[in-house]
């Protein structure tokens, strides 16, 4: 996965995306985080960050009314809110350190609308729970608040485009309440987060720069054009965390007898990437950064403006999803959770349709996103499938009351 999700806790949760200086260096004149969802709205937050808004909001504070409290107060063990960081594959970092200015606006643009596109997903799936008749329900949330924080290089400086979705633990609840997000759809769903975020991603680079993709592997995938050995050049960080998380699995094997369970696995890899984090930089300049990217390139043997040509505009013919493919990707997703379990949740419909979406395909990321969710409701609707949580009767239903019918969206994938 390249989405993660980290828990924050403690009174200084947060304070890590708006600490200064910043060890990941802006472009001029770029915001440091902006907002993003419907209860954002309703506070009256929108456009760039300000700190203050910010640390209020993790405290659980309305940051234009200091004295007003956003639901009950936390506790030095509340969750206070959570991180969810999705980053770029590799290659398409790659193009926008050693692009011109007119690409790495693009690819900057993609990024940004692949993450609106998955926090606009967040926010629709997005649940809150509290008592009714005695009964914990769990219902729809009317929208959550979160904070983009777009970043663009490791902290070994390599060339690392990724975003920190910070989403304080509030969301509107139906009775106009403030309370608790039901964290298990960004907590159980990582990899959904994931399969979506790459998708959109992939769908918006094809439409904007022509470029093709290697097969997807778990739903992610890099671009076939970049050489490998940029990419592994520009990989520091990654090589030192893959060489930790072989000495903590062999310490372990030495100690326990044993090879780790999945879940121990997943904790010596954080582990590693804890271990390995390098001090914070004080201060980078962009272009300088730019120019030792591209020399490093050059000392590979390749230029950078031939790579990026060779790159781009490699798809003569920019496509949708026709219907035949649209039902081969539905039938492969109920057979793929089939033979995985025999129970699931719509939520990883979403995980494995997303990942089957071809890579020749172009398209906003909002309107694959806005496509995924329809299919996925067909098939829980429609489909002899076997849920968990089936989807009630209503389910075709907006959150407003009025029916979905085909949109732009729609058109525009499906040809």
């Amino acid at each position: 996965m390249t989405v993660r999700v980290t828990t924050l806790n403690g009174r200084g949760a947060g304070a890590y995306s708006v600490d200064g200086p910043a060890d990941y260096y802006l472009q001029p004149g770029e915001p440091r985080g902006r907002w993003v969802g419907d209860a954002a709205t309703v506070l009256g937050l929108s456009g760039d960050v300000a700190d203050d808004h910010f640390l209020a909001l993790m405290a659980r504070m309305d940051p234009h009314h200091p004295d007003h409290h956003l639901g009950g107060r936390y506790t030095e063990k509340s969750v206070r809110g959570f991180d969810v960081t999705a980053s770029a594959p590799k290659s398409v970092s790659v193009l926008f350190a050693l692009g011109d200015a007119e690409v790495r606006r693009e690819v900057l643009a993609a990024h940004d609308d692949a993450v609106k596109a998955l926090a606009g997903w967040i926010e629709r799936h997005a649940h809150t729970r509290y008592r009714i008749g005695g009964e914990v329900a769990v219902v729809d949330a009317g929208g959550i608040i979160a904070a983009a924080f777009r970043q663009h290089t490791s902290r070994a400086l390599d060339p690392q485009l990724h975003t920190h979705l910070v989403i304080p633990n509030r969301v509107l609840s139906p009775d106009g309440r403030w309370l608790a997000l039901d964290a298990r759809l960004i907590k159980v769903d990582q990899q959904s987060l994931s399969a979506i975020y790459h998708s959109g991603l992939r769908t918006e680079l094809t439409r904007r720069l022509g470029v093709r993709w290697e097969r997807p592997e778990h739903g992610i995938a890099e671009i076939r054009d970049v050489p490998s050995d940029v990419t592994a050049e520009f990989s520091t960080r990654t090589a030192v965390v893959r060489r930790r998380t072989e000495d903590k699995l062999d310490r372990f094997l030495e100690t326990m007898g044993r090879e780790p369970t999945p879940r121990e696995r997943w904790m010596l890899e954080r582990e590693a990437v804890i271990d390995s984090r390098p001090s914070k930089s004080t201060s980078v300049d962009a272009e300088a950064l730019h120019t030792g990217w591209a020399e490093q390139s050059r000392q590979l043997g390749h230029e950078p403006a031939t790579l990026i040509a060779d790159a781009v505009e490699r798809i003569a013919e920019r496509r949708g999803i026709d219907a035949a493919t649209r039902e081969q990707m539905i039938e492969r997703t109920i057979v793929a959770m089939s033979e995985k379990q025999s129970t699931w949740r719509p939520t990883q419909l979403h995980r494995e349709l997303a990942a089957l979406v071809p890579t020749e395909t172009a398209a906003t990321a909002e309107q694959l996103v806005g496509w995924l969710d329809r299919v996925v409701e067909e098939i829980t609707s429609t489909r002899c499938v076997d849920v968990s949580k089936p989807i009630p009767p209503d389910s075709t239903l907006r959150r407003d009351g009025r029916p979905i019918t085909e949109s732009v969206a729609d058109r525009a994938l499906t040809t």
